[in-house]
């Protein structure tokens, strides 16, 4: 069973009342909940990942690498579709900040007041209170800690480490429009040329042949290069779809390549390939008996929001074991993510007939409908 890159039906609308017509949504759901699983080992003092050492796979790490691949994959086609530079920036921002303010002002203002070890007037007179909400909202740079909040726990302090891959996506939105901007969308070896570069400085600095600064536009260095690389190599993934053929037998070639290097130090820079067909593999072939409806995975990107600090919670509240931890904790995300999306994302999105109202003869005559565009909608703790 095998197709060439294009996909077999339109792609789906995101506001969340159509059925799904691929299995996209489907994938980056179970991988969020794949990446609370991973979180509850580091969250616990049980081990970095939650597999065994001698796999020598980071889950988190090979999650987040899946998101930025489809992530490439998808918002290409909304740069496509509208190359409108502020149209581009403005349907981002509608997709990933209003979710993103509610939790961080849940966190600051809900969350944060009643486990703090500090008094209530002493914890809202605390500038960090005050600059959490600021940072993270600005999206650059990231701030992890809340005064007195989770001070006890086996991965002290921090409320919400995952935030730290917001800035790569945006990152990446930013990439896309430059690309789109320069043209590269109609000569493809731009493109390829760049995800290139990206992946031999990315060696280079595992090695050790490179050295730069730790921290790059406020985002560490390393996992930066890494992640644009492979959001790269999602857009040719894209770019190449006519080309690109995607077969299970495919999936396992990479399975076998993963096998082979996984003790190597090169298995990071074969990861920039293997994991993206692997995601992108799986999103089109998955059997459509399989996929999940968009008012269900639509909650992907609340799940990532709210998975750290409920692991977080329900550490503290005394759960010590990783699996008891994961297994409490995908639940319970999952349910706060269904209502970030019910209640904030998707009413915020239908701000775009609004805000992106254009005049008559500006409109294409028949527009197709949009992508389920999707933010990363998961990330490892806070690199270590």
């Amino acid at each position: 069973m095998s197709i060439w890159g294009r996909r077999r039906s339109e792609p789906v609308a995101p506001s969340g009342r159509t059925k799904a017509t691929d299995g996209f949504g489907t994938v980056r759901l179970f991988a969020a909940f794949f990446v609370i699983i991973d979180h509850a080992a580091p969250l616990t003092k049980s081990g970095g990942s939650i597999l065994p050492t001698r796999f020598g796979v980071d889950l988190g790490a090979v999650t987040v690498s899946a998101f930025m691949a489809m992530s490439g994959y998808l918002v290409i086609r909304s740069w496509e579709r509208d190359p409108h530079l502020w149209r581009f920036a403005v349907r981002r921002a509608l997709r990933i900040m209003p979710g993103l303010v509610v939790v961080v002002c849940l966190s600051a203002f809900v969350l944060g007041p009643v486990l703090t070890t500090l008094t209530t007037s002493a914890y809202f007179d605390h500038p960090v209170t005050w600059s959490y909400v600021y940072d993270n909202v600005r999206v650059f740079p990231q701030q992890y800690v809340l005064p007195g909040v989770f001070t006890g726990n086996p991965y002290p302090n921090a409320v919400n480490g995952s935030l730290w891959s917001l800035p790569v996506e945006v990152l990446g939105y930013a990439l896309i429009a430059v690309f789109g901007l320069v043209g590269a969308f109609r000569r493809r070896w731009v493109v390829l040329v760049a995800a290139f570069a990206l992946a031999v400085v990315f060696q280079r600095l595992l090695t050790g042949q490179l050295v730069l600064p730790k921290v790059l536009l406020m985002v560490p260095t390393v996992p930066l290069v890494q992640y644009l690389a492979v959001y790269c190599v999602g857009t040719l993934a894209y770019l190449y779809r006519d080309k690109i053929r995607y077969s299970w037998w495919g999936v396992l070639v990479c399975v076998g390549v993963e096998y082979v290097m996984h003790a190597s130090a090169m298995t990071e820079v074969t990861r920039l390939v293997t994991v993206p067909y692997v995601v992108l593999a799986i999103g089109t072939l998955l059997p459509r008996r399989l996929w999940l409806p968009p008012s269900v995975t639509m909650a992907s990107y609340g799940v990532y929001l709210y998975g750290f600090p409920t692991e977080q919670f329900v550490v503290h509240a005394g759960a010590g074991s990783k699996w008891l931890v994961a297994l409490l904790s995908v639940p319970i995300a999952f349910a706060l993510g269904m209502l970030s999306w019910h209640l904030v994302e998707s009413p915020a999105m239908k701000l775009r007939k609004v805000l992106l109202r254009r005049p008559e003869r500006d409109r294409p005559a028949a527009p197709p409908p949009p992508p389920a565009e999707e933010p990363v909608a998961a990330g490892s703790a806070a690199p270590r």
